[in-house]
């Protein structure tokens, strides 16, 4: 008789971690991940995804002169190397 009861809280149990894995975890981890998430994007409003737009919508973001990494003509001149053995 005990055996046989063992075997059944052994089963129950593992029904039990059955169901929450399958029901209650995903749940769980869904609503703290979007708690996660939304104090990131308080915090560091600067990396805030760009909001979803329509299909066909177009924009256009103007990439200044100062952003281009062009090399000064002051920063230095070109001297040939060659290897001595």
């Amino acid at each position: 008789m005990g055996l046989l009861r063992f075997l059944f809280i052994l089963l129950l149990i593992y029904l039990l971690l059955r169901v929450f894995t399958a029901v209650i975890l995903p749940f769980i981890l869904r609503f703290s991940l979007r708690r996660f998430q939304k104090k990131f994007y308080e915090q560091n409003p600067h990396i805030r995804p760009d909001a979803p737009r329509e299909e066909g919508e177009v924009t256009i973001h103007k990439v200044s002169d100062d952003e281009k990494q062009q090399v000064p003509p002051d920063i230095g001149e070109y001297i040939d190397y060659e290897e001595i053995k």
